[in-house]
């Protein structure tokens, strides 16, 4: 008796342990090493197109252009492909995305959205977890 208590306490400590940007990096690569994510903001014909995001667990980023009439995407091209791109989260749940200084706040988050909060411009997002077949163009 005394030894399941223990692995219970000791199973509540470890799974308790996790800092609260590995929580949500668990959320955000819920392939395992991959998440596609589709980003939201707000902006005029929104509901015609947007950006769909390939974050992977090395911290690397892949973005795509998505027509959500077409439900395809395409490789964003218009800067060319850096493939130094990146995003990461810290401890204190900042979001940072392709690699730029930014204040974007992860204000809440679920299995299927991250809502976030840039502090710089005062402006809400949304990363929606993409759901079916990714259409990659090619």
């Amino acid at each position: 008796m005394n030894k399941i208590i223990i692995y219970i306490f000791l199973a509540i400590i470890f799974t308790s342990c996790s800092s609260p940007s590995d929580k949500i990096k668990n959320v955000i690569l819920y392939n395992d090493s991959i998440g596609y994510w589709n980003y939201e903001w707000p902006r005029d014909r929104a509901e015609f197109y947007g950006f769909t995001l390939k974050l992977s667990k090395n911290g690397k980023l892949l973005k795509y252009s998505y027509s959500k009439v077409q439900n395809k995407r395409w490789l964003f091209y218009d800067d060319g492909i850096d493939e130094r791109l990146e995003w990461g989260v810290d401890d204190d749940s900042i979001f940072t995305l392709m690699n730029y200084n930014s204040q974007i706040k992860v204000v809440k988050y679920n299995k299927d959205t991250i809502w976030l909060y840039d502090k710089k411009d005062k402006e809400k997002s949304m990363l929606v977890k993409v759901k079916g077949k990714l259409n990659i163009e090619k």
